[in-house]
């Protein structure tokens, strides 16, 4: 075997080893308190967040209350409002259409054929949304109504104003397109054509409707006075089936507004005025809107109601200002009235009633 020299070791260096051990410690012991101090830094995060969104959800329930109070509070003062004003109107013997110790209850239910020897010749019809009840049209203010059940995004009187169309103009046009596409396919019930085949053999015969839907408009005779008004019938709250420029820019002054047919809304739902290019607007009578001549012909309503003495009342809870005053005027002159309603409302003046449907009763008693 060679020679080998032995292997030189080095001498291992204990001190140098225990200094880093020692400084390896006292990392691990600052890193280890570190995360200790952050878990309780955590912790302490964690429960206050605890008690913020307890807070929260205290404070999104007192703020529910609130609004609950806020609203509970509006409609009793609307009520006590509507109840002091409805006093101030019977203290005047105006827009009465209830009864009470003042105005006793005079109105009487008749059969059609007792109903149909009262007609006069001079006859005005005013319609409500439960003329179109049969053809599929929900009510407005009935159980089911638009009024009642509202949509779940909004509440239909909070929507259809010209306030919100001016702010959020796309969910009001949103429930114009709802409406719309509603309508497809609703065609006329036996209570509008028996409407329509009077009006043809009375030409006299004054229709006034509170219904948006087109629908009695469409089967009237169709003479048009300007586009969208018709001769044949007051559309007092327009007609859904038209449009107009937002900010008026065709109407002068004491005449009639210009209308335009309403595009399909799931196409285009923010039609545009065809002359100025401003947005458009439905052709309907808002909630803070007032009834006006150039939109609603009111005051040529207004003018012809002396000419007639007979008023039927079809469909309608009376909640509008046009359609209450104008059943009022006829109650004042002690005109004859015929009310046709499943549950009759007009208590006073020369009133029949005619519990039912208007789609079974007006062929009858119009024949």
């Amino acid at each position: 075997m060679d020679n080998q020299e032995p292997k030189q070791y080095q001498k291992f260096d204990w001190e140098e080893f225990n200094k880093k051990r020692a400084i390896e410690k006292e990392q691990y012991e600052r890193i280890s308190k570190e995360i200790q101090e952050t878990q309780e830094r955590s912790k302490q995060t964690l429960d206050s967040l605890e008690v913020t969104f307890k807070n929260l959800d205290e404070a999104k329930a007192q703020a529910r209350q609130t609004v609950d109070n806020i609203d509970k509070f509006k409609k009793q003062f609307s009520d006590a409002m509507d109840k002091l004003l409805d006093n101030i109107g019977r203290s005047f013997g105006a827009n009465i259409i209830k009864s009470d110790e003042q105005n006793p209850k005079t109105a009487q239910e008749v059969t059609v054929e007792q109903a149909q020897k009262l007609i006069t010749k001079n006859v005005l019809i005013l319609c409500g949304a439960g003329l179109s009840h049969a053809s599929g049209v929900p009510t407005f203010r009935g159980k089911d109504g638009y009024w009642t059940k509202g949509k779940d995004t909004f509440e239909c009187q909070k929507v259809l104003t010209k306030e919100f169309l001016t702010s959020n103009p796309d969910l009001c046009w949103e429930w114009h397109k709802d409406f719309q596409k509603m309508l497809i396919n609703k065609k006329p019930n036996a209570g509008h054509i028996a409407i329509a085949n009077y009006k043809k053999k009375n030409p006299n015969t004054l229709i006034v409707s509170q219904n948006i839907d087109n629908i009695l408009t469409s089967i009237l005779p169709q003479k048009q006075i300007k586009h969208g008004h018709y001769e044949s019938i007051y559309e007092i709250h327009g007609n859904i089936k038209y449009m107009r420029c937002s900010k008026e820019c065709t109407l002068e002054k004491d005449q009639l507004a210009i209308l335009y047919d309403m595009p399909d809304l799931t196409k285009n739902l923010r039609p545009k005025c065809p002359k100025c290019g401003e947005d458009a607007r439905p052709h309907i009578l808002f909630f803070d809107e007032s009834y006006t001549n150039e939109n609603c012909r009111i005051q040529e309503l207004q003018e012809k109601y002396e000419t007639y003495d007979t008023i039927i009342v079809v469909g309608t809870m009376l909640e509008t200002g046009c359609a209450k005053s104008t059943v009022c005027k006829f109650i004042k002159k002690k005109a004859i009235i015929i009310e046709i309603n499943p549950e009759p409302i007009i208590e006073v003046g020369n009133t029949y009633q005619i519990k039912g449907k208007s789609e079974e009763i007006l062929p009858k008693l119009l024949k």
